[in-house]
């Protein structure tokens, strides 16, 4: 997995807020906004996931 760098998250957070508002439940994931709408999420998923680990609340 190739990191992401601090500014390709702010990036893909901005441009998160503007697909939220495009995109919705009736917006097929195979579209040109799905593809976009699943790559920064994935973006963004991957960043928290090493930068902002959630604790296991599990002991």
């Amino acid at each position: 997995m190739e990191p992401i760098s601090n500014e390709e998250y702010i990036n893909a957070n901005q441009r998160l807020e503007e697909l939220v508002n495009i995109v919705d439940d009736n917006t097929p994931m195979d579209s040109t906004l799905g593809k976009e709408f699943l790559k920064i999420t994935d973006i963004i998923e991957k960043y928290e996931s090493i930068h902002y680990p959630m604790e296991d609340l599990n002991p």
